[in-house]
Parts: structure tokens; C-alpha cells; sequence
């Protein structure tokens, strides 16, 4: 039995519950830092005259940051621990919204676009940490209720942005949103470092020369029994193979190149929703002031679309929910390029929208995990969001490209609403093709009150 198992079945100790704090609050953070550009955009625009296609690459920056963090560096975490990576990530993202503010109209966007890489390296970085690290201190009593709420948390960062920071862009100046993501990233790193607990499945199988001493110390905290000897590793055939290699491996690397396509197809959608929804509705109205306010519709209808989605997963499987979720995803978001840039209907359509494309985050999150050993789990977890998030950098681009080619909103956000029907059908390919393995699984089946780590 692996040190994890018992967890999710006893009562949830203080160390669980501030681990599920911490965790959750560097996802609002994420999340905040992620949005920023969607309410700055109009202020971007207007202070350096760019076209649309040149704001689209300041928009793409965090997600190719994104992409190089959750493939290339995330993956250390199986490494070096999952905590010490968190603190790294967090810092990582202080640094980047610490350049941003320092563009000019004499040095162009390109030291936005800098800014918005580093920052999306950390960010790539802490997702794919931070979502393990939850998933395996979350009782199982609680757990469809956390997974909801660490898939919304995103949304609650921007809406926080948009409700506080961004009616203050107009006197401060589109900077002012940069300095403070840096300042709470900063403090972020340093509460990681204090508060933030192991991975006890990595100590459990890192096999470090203090990982018994660590793990025993943790567990004390939780009220657990002390352990003689660290238990036999589940991971060995990670550790033979390597876990890059497991990831591409036999089945499993079929799962991976699935959950691939689907995530790529996902994002393009998701981030061209998030980038030229609210940006659109502005310049359609020639009012920047307009945008947070569009990025509180989108906000608002993903937080509630997550919770409600977190409830029903708690008792329909993951992999049949998500793909009528994504389906009414899609007719959602064309129903928002259709009706217009008239406010208010724009921002209810968008808030209709929203409730039901952010789902696919709370989905690929839940069932991702569960698809690989402990030891391989923030290797798997982060090449498939990481790789994911060339559909998010194309998005912007591409989107900035179609407006300045003259393409109607209607027909573009029809267009970008359609990948998410890919996306479905990849899930509903996986859970069909999981049916039908006989092969042992690594995790359980993933509802969101079963899948744990």
C-alpha cells in the first residue's frame, strides 16, 4: 500500500487544510497574472499604437513562458521535490511582472513580451506542481468540492484583477497591474517556502538520504503513525525507464498523445476567448473601461461553471461529463460572437460562455493526473499542459491576425469556438479506449471525489 491510500479516507489535519490553502491561493495568483493582459490590453493598445497581430504576441508571451515551464523545467520537480520547485515558480513569476513595466513607446513591446515569458515559465512551472500537491493532501469527503475550486481559482485571480486592479489602470497606467503581480508573487514565493508541505508520495519514493526523517515528520503533524522504513516504490519501472519515457510509452503514451490534441484544441478556444472577448467589446465601443468588466463576465461564469461542474463530477464520471460540457461550450461561445459587442448582452453571453468552456480546465485536470505513476506524474502532467499551450500561444496571434484581415466577430469567435468540440471527442476517446484496456490503471476512474494522488 502506498502512503497516500489511507489519506483521503481519515479526517483532514491542520497541515492538510493549510496545504489546501496555500495551493489554492498560488492558483488565484496564477490566475491574476495569467488575465492581466486580457483588462491592460485596451490601455496596451492605446499608450503604444500597435495593431491588433502585435498585441496578440504580448498576449501569446506567458503561454510560449507556459510551454517551456511546464515541459522543460516542471519536470525537475520529480527531481529536486515539489515544494522546493513551487518556491522557484513563484519566484520565477515575481521576476517577470517585475520587466514588464519598464516597455516604452521608444523600446517598443518587446520587453512586455519578455516579461510575459518569464512570467509564464513559472507559471507552467506551478501548475504543474501545485495541482499534485492538492490532489493528494484533499480528503476524499471534501475533495470534488477542492478540485472545483482549485479549477475555478483561475477564474476568481481574474476576477479579482478586474474588480480591483483594473478600474485603477486608467489614473495609474497599465504598469501599475505588472508591479502588483510582481509584489504578491514575491510574497507568494515566501509563504511557499514557510508553509507549503512535500509531496509525501515524493519522499515516499524519491528515496533521498533524509526522505524517511522528512516523511515521518509530516506525517507526525497529520496525526499518522511514524514509519520504520520508507515503503516499497510503486514507480519502479520509472525509475528504470526514466520518466520521460513512461510518458511515451506502450498505452500510456497513446493516453498522452490524446489528452495532447485535446488540450491543444482546448486552448485555442479557452485563450482566444480570454484575450479578444473583452478587448473586442472595447474597441467595438471605443471605451478601454469596458474590458474588466468583460473579464468580470468571464470570471464570474467560470467560477460557478467550475462549481457546478465539480458537484456532477463528484457523481458522473469525468470522461462523459466533460464532452457535454464542451459541446455546450461551443455553441456558448458563438452565441457571444453572434450577438454582438452591444453591452449588456455582451457581457451576459460572455458570462454564458465562460460557464461552460472553463469547465474543460477542471476536466483535463482531474483526469490528466491519473494517468501516470507517482514518480512520472509531474512529468506526464506537465509535457500534456505544457504541449497544450501551443493552442494558447497560437490563439492570440491568430486571433489578432483574423480581426486585422477584417474577419466579423461573429465569424471568428464561431471559428475559435469549434476546436472545443475536438477536445470532447478526445476525452470521449480516452474514456472509451480505457473501457476497453485491460490493462491495471495507475489511479482510479476520475470523478472528482475519486481521483487522488
Amino acid at each position: 500500500m502506498r502512503t497516500t491510500d489511507h489519506i483521503p479516507q481519515e479526517k483532514m489535519s491542520g497541515l492538510q487544510i493549510r496545504a489546501i490553502v496555500i495551493a489554492i491561493t498560488l492558483v488565484v495568483l496564477d490566475g491574476y497574472d495569467v488575465s492581466l493582459t486580457s483588462f491592460a490590453a485596451p490601455y496596451i493598445e492605446k499608450g503604444f499604437g500597435v495593431s491588433k497581430a502585435e498585441l496578440g504576441l504580448v498576449m501569446s508571451g506567458a503561454l510560449i513562458g507556459m510551454l517551456v515551464g511546464s515541459i522543460i523545467v516542471a519536470p525537475l520537480a520529480d527531481r529536486i521535490g515539489r515544494r522546493k520547485m513551487g518556491v522557484i515558480a513563484a519566484a520565477t513569476i515575481a521576476a517577470g511582472m517585475f520587466i514588464g513595466p519598464f516597455a516604452t513607446p521608444e523600446t517598443g513591446t518587446w520587453p512586455l513580451v519578455v516579461s510575459r515569458i518569464v512570467t509564464g515559465v513559472g507559471v507552467g512551472c506551478l501548475v504543474a506542481v501545485v495541482g499534485v500537491i492538492l490532489a493528494e493532501y484533499t480528503g476524499k469527503r471534501v475533495y470534488s468540492l477542492v478540485m472545483a475550486v482549485y479549477a475555478a481559482a483561475i477564474n476568481i485571480g481574474g476576477l479579482l484583477g478586474a474588480m480591483i486592479v483594473g478600474p485603477m489602470l486608467d489614473a495609474r497606467g497599465w504598469q501599475f497591474g505588472w508591479w502588483v503581480g510582481s509584489a504578491l508573487s514575491a510574497i507568494a514565493a515566501i509563504a511557499t517556502y514557510a508553509l507549503l508541505p512535500e509531496s509525501l508520495a515524493w519522499l515516499s519514493e524519491g528515496r533521498r538520504a533524509d526522505s524517511l526523517q522528512r516523511l515521518n515528520a509530516l506525517l507526525a503533524k497529520m496525526r499518522r503513525p511514524a514509519l520504520e522504513a520508507l515503503p516499497e516504490p510503486e514507480s519502479t519501472g520509472v525509475t528504470a525507464k526514466g520518466s520521460l519515457r513512461t510518458v511515451f510509452t506502450g498505452r500510456t503514451g497513446f493516453y498522452t498523445l490524446l489528452m495532447i490534441v485535446g488540450y491543444v484544441a482546448y486552448m485555442l478556444s479557452f485563450y482566444f476567448m480570454t484575450n479578444w472577448a473583452p478587448s473586442t467589446v472595447a474597441s467595438a465601443n471605443h471605451n478601454p473601461a469596458l474590458a474588466p468588466q468583460l473579464v468580470t463576465a468571464f470570471s464570474i461564469g467560470g467560477i460557478l461553471g467550475n462549481v457546478l461542474f465539480g458537484f456532477l463530477g463528484g457523481r458522473i464520471n469525468v470522461r462523459l461529463l466533460a464532452p457535454v460540457f464542451l459541446t455546450l461550450a461551443t455553441a456558448a461561445l458563438s452565441l457571444f460572437g453572434i450577438a454582438g459587442p452591444q453591452m449588456p448582452t455582451a457581457w451576459w453571453t460572455l458570462f454564458l460562455a465562460s460557464f461552460f468552456v472553463c469547465s474543460g480546465t477542471a476536466a483535463f485536470y482531474a483526469i490528466v493526473p491519473t494517468l501516470y505513476p507517482t514518480l512520472a506524474r509531474s512529468t506526464g502532467f506537465g509535457v500534456v499542459i505544457g504541449v497544450g499551450r501551443f493552442g494558447g500561444i497560437v490563439a492570440p496571434v491568430a486571433g489578432g491576425a483574423a480581426f486585422d484581415a477584417g474577419m466579423s466577430m461573429t465569424a471568428a469567435f464561431t471559428v475559435f469556438a469549434l476546436p472545443m468540440l475536438v477536445a470532447g471527442l478526445c476525452i470521449l476517446a480516452l474514456h472509451l479506449s480505457r473501457r476497453r484496456s485491460d490493462a491495471p490503471t495507475a489511479q482510479p476512474e476520475p470523478e472528482l471525489s475519486r481521483t487522488s494522488a
